[in-house]
């Protein structure tokens, strides 16, 4: 049974907020740009249907010669001859008793269409079967829509009707088509289930892939909290050592291992602060051009002492002159430095460390190659993290803290170089820094 902190339960609810939050605003947009493509589909074949109501109506009037139409707007049987297929107010409706009739009304469909003629005053002079209850026709042609109680919409138009086809003259009466909207309705309904199911399905994919993607976007944090809680660790156990050592020693009356101790505490402490500085990128040193070959000299310089105490010699195969780069003087040297004693930690008496300087390309290489017993191929990942000691016991003799490396990948990163290690375990080790040239002035 896993047993989550306090801080881990925060990490799973940051991630629930954040995939929830992305599954919001995801589904959100994937609903408005659902709904707007049903309402432009809908609002298309409301348009066509439309359109073909107008094309209907003005076909039917070009067709209704001056010499068809009866004089007086009366419902006669004259009036259905014009259309076939009406029938008369006030009289039982006739069915069309010959194939001319039928293919004649077969023009306005009645099973989609329905037609109604009305007088100047709006009074109905014939209608199609079925036609829907309609309002009197406004002095202007116009659209209405209208329902039937039983839930069926229909959508009409309405033109003038003229003794000839010139405008001028005075209105015969109206002609009314009406176009039954329950395919429309019905691709409607359709088109909400079809699109709440794939909405509902879409939701889901998204869930999963909001889940996922949070836990991509707070694998990081869940990284930084377990190095600092390692960090922490570390740091508590380094602490702790010296402390217990300082305690035995005082009870004991040895003061001088007393300073011994103090200074060890005092230089990690140092190289916390340090670190913890250049892992601010608002705290650093203005950058000015500086000679890498100049401050590595003067390390090499520094070290000469401690190196000939150990029996160690420092050379160097290839080197050269100058070297500008970009950077902080006092970081590059402090980098330098790291590497230089790391070297001098892990280099036997009689071993020799070498220190070379090429270019290349737009950038210098620094390479520092010892003859020490290497770094297996399992730790190589892991030498530039905080408190990683290969041999513990002999760096914590020589004063090491374990935060060498660490520093000095920090200071590579704030002058946007590199370090690469190349060890096999027996034939030593070589640290390469690759810094940017400085640009020459133009």
């Amino acid at each position: 049974m896993t047993i989550q902190t306090p801080a881990h339960r925060l990490l799973f609810q940051a991630r629930l907020r954040l995939a929830g939050l992305s599954l919001l605003v995801m589904g959100a947009l994937l609903y408005g740009a659902g709904f707007a493509m049903g309402r432009l589909l809908l609002q298309s074949q409301d348009s066509a249907i439309r359109r073909e109501l107008q094309a209907l109506a003005g076909t039917l009037h070009d067709s209704l010669k001056p010499v068809l139409l009866p004089q007086a707007a009366r419902p006669t049987p004259a009036l259905v001859s014009v259309l076939p297929g009406l029938c008369i107010a006030g009289e039982p409706c006739k069915a069309p008793d010959s194939l001319v009739e039928r293919h004649a009304i077969s023009a306005t469909d009645s099973d989609r269409y329905k037609l109604r003629v009305l007088d100047p005053n709006g009074a109905l002079l014939a209608s199609s079967p079925g036609a829907p209850i309609l309002l009197p026709p406004a002095a202007d042609q116009g659209w209405q829509l209208t329902q039937e109680p039983a839930g069926r919409r229909w959508l009409t138009y309405s033109i003038h009707l003229h003794h000839s086809n010139s405008n001028r003259e005075p209105v015969w009466g109206f002609l009314q088509i009406s176009h039954s909207l329950n395919d429309l309705d019905r691709e409607a309904q359709q088109l909400v289930w079809l699109g709440h199911a794939v909405f509902l399905v879409a939701l889901l994919a998204m869930g999963a892939a909001s889940w996922w993607l949070a836990g991509l976007a707070m694998a990081p944090l869940l990284e930084a909290y377990q190095r600092q809680e390692q960090f922490s660790a570390d740091v508590a156990h380094e602490l702790r050592t010296p402390l217990a050592n300082l305690m035995a020693v005082v009870e004991t009356g040895r003061w001088d291992r007393v300073l011994a101790q103090g200074r060890r505490l005092q230089n990690l402490i140092g190289d916390l602060l340090l670190l913890a500085s250049l892992e601010r990128p608002c705290e650093r040193e203005p950058a000015t051009v500086c000679d890498l070959a100049e401050i590595t000299a003067d390390v090499m310089e520094d070290f000469s002492e401690t190196a000939a105490a150990a029996q160690v010699s420092l050379i160097h195969t290839s080197w050269m002159s100058s070297a500008k780069v970009l950077g902080a003087e006092t970081e590059l040297s402090r980098l330098v430095i790291n590497l230089l004693s790391n070297a001098m930690q892990h280099s036997p008496a009689g071993g020799a460390i070498d220190v070379s300087l090429k270019h290349q390309g737009r950038h210098f290489q620094l390479s520092i190659t010892d003859n020490g017993p290497g770094i297996a191929e399992e730790m190589q990942g892991r030498i530039f993290d905080r408190f990683t000691r290969l041999d513990p016991s002999r760096s914590r003799l020589q004063g090491g803290s374990g935060l060498g490396l660490a520093i000095a990948q920090a200071i590579a990163v704030r002058h946007r170089a590199a370090i690469q290690v190349h060890s096999r375990t027996g034939c030593g080790s070589c640290f390469s820094l690759e810094i940017p040239a400085a640009e020459p002035p133009h």
